[in-house]
């Protein structure tokens, strides 16, 4: 399990990157300097052999003065110098090297010297046991008034002396690189850190939403990227939240509607039945039949509206409600819907009143569902207002709101009010602010007028204060 972890495998990724640069560096670093320093020593022992074949024709003939000059180089230089005769034969030797045996040299190196060709490289002596490789160059030494080839010199060295130099400057890089390499890698785990630490935030964030728990937050601060992944799912479960929420009360909503149909549905149908049992059995005749029978079209009536809106509500939901929009005269709207709701207020001992017309200007809406939404706010009105003497219906000038102008139409009522609580939610689906109000009321109709509205463009505000009354204003979008 600790393999999948993102930290762990950051961190043995930037282990194994590094060994691996690591032992590159030291391989190609050791290549390099062994190189390096070989070619430096075989220029350094031509530069002695070229300079004591240069000085050593002045004092060709001084034993003594050939002996210091070769001495001074091979202890200054820590070298090995022979001097040899134009025969070949060792005049004299020097040994600067310590814990070095006597030096058999190639056979062909020295004549090949005294023709005048000078020699450099390495050779090998199998049988040596401190120094098996060495360095040599030869350099012929010639009179200075003939030119002629009188003697050679002979420099040497241990191959190890530079191999050991290389070694060295190697163990000396690679320490500053493997010091450099650790702060990286040391830095680079504390960066890792800091990116799987939020990761594990987040992880423990998505498991608690998949366990049910919606108000996880990370709250990760910054804006990096990770903070910006953490401000999203926090808005994502914020939004999930209160989808569940809402999804949870529309279902309260839901099973609230099912037993108000069910009341409001039952209580009709029975009345109907009564009624209509008796007419059919004979019980009742003449004037009260007639009686029964008007009671028994209101019945019907209101069956009708309740089915209306539900139908509306689900063509809406659907998204198979049609707007037709045109422009028409808002204050015919409110005429015609005046005319039609003055049964149902003269019945409740309440007065209609288009209070105020005083604008003429057309608006762009769909004038059979605007008027569906009129006579629901008018029926309301009626119903629950019915302390109300008049309820008045207002078709106001023309405000601009957002850069858009709309008409106000106003349904004002002098009932007793809405509490604001209760005033919030009024245009939530279902929502029935007082179950003992009249029957009839599904909390659906206000939803619905507002969806209707703001499919035509428009909007609605409810104003309401206790003891004062209610006033519902439609904004309906000018026509252009």
């Amino acid at each position: 399990m600790r393999l999948r972890s993102v930290s762990t495998r950051l961190t043995l990724t930037l282990l194994l990157v590094t060994l691996g640069s690591l032992t590159g560096l030291w391989l190609t670093l050791g290549a390099a300097l062994e190189t390096f320093f070989i070619r430096e020593a075989q220029t350094t022992l031509r530069q002695q052999a070229d300079a004591l074949a240069t000085q050593i024709p002045t004092h060709w003939s001084s034993a003594i003065a050939v002996r210091q000059l070769t001495d001074l180089t091979s202890q200054q230089a820590r070298v090995h110098v022979k001097i040899f005769n134009k025969s070949a034969t060792t005049r004299l030797m020097s040994q600067g090297v310590e814990d070095a045996e006597l030096v058999e040299l190639p056979l062909d190196l020295i004549p090949k010297t005294l023709a005048g060709e000078p020699q450099a490289g390495n050779f090998l002596i199998p049988t040596a046991v401190n120094y098996r490789w060495w360095l040599y160059s030869t350099a012929p030494i010639r009179q200075l008034e003939t030119g002629q080839t009188v003697g050679a010199v002979y420099v040497a060295m241990p191959l190890r002396r530079p191999k050991r130099f290389a070694q060295q400057v190697q163990g000396l890089v690679m320490g500053m690189a493997i010091a450099a390499t650790t702060l990286a890698t040391a830095t680079g785990l504390l960066l890792s850190r800091t990116l799987t630490q939020p990761l594990k935030v987040l992880n423990r964030q998505a498991q608690r939403l998949e366990a049910g728990d919606y108000e996880a937050r990370s709250a990760l601060k910054g804006k990096d990227e990770l903070a910006q992944l953490s401000h999203l799912l926090d808005q994502m479960a914020a939004k999930l939240m209160e989808t569940l929420s809402a999804l949870q009360a529309q279902e309260t909503a839901r099973r609230e509607l099912v037993a108000n149909v069910s009341h409001d549905l039952r209580t009709p149908l029975a009345a109907l039945r009564v009624e209509l049992e008796a007419i059919l059995d004979g019980v009742v005749t003449g004037e009260k039949a007639q009686l029964y029978l008007q009671r028994a079209c209101r019945e019907t009536d209101y069956l009708a509206r309740l089915v209306g809106q539900l139908l509306l509500l689900a063509k809406a939901d659907a998204g198979q409600l049609r707007v037709y929009p045109q422009a028409v005269s808002a204050v015919a709207i409110a005429q015609e819907c005046l005319y039609r709701m003055q049964p149902s207020a003269t019945q409740a001992g309440l007065k209609l009143e288009l209070c105020d017309t005083s604008t003429k200007t057309p608006v762009w809406v769909d004038p059979e569902l605007t008027g569906q939404v009129v006579l629901n706010l008018l029926d309301n009105a009626i119903k629950y207002a019915p302390e109300s003497k008049v309820i008045c219906l207002k078709v106001l000038p023309a405000v601009e709101t957002n850069q858009q102008k709309y008409v106000p139409l106003q349904i004002q009522d002098q009932g007793k009010g809405i509490e604001a609580i209760v005033l919030q939610r009024l245009t939530e689906r279902f929502y029935r602010g007082d179950s003992a109000r009249p029957r009839g009321g599904m909390g659906l109709g206000l939803a619905i007028a507002q969806q209707i509205c703001q499919f035509q463009g428009g909007g609605m505000r409810i104003e309401s204060q206790l003891g004062q009354g209610t006033v519902v204003t439609l904004l309906l979008p000018v026509a252009t």
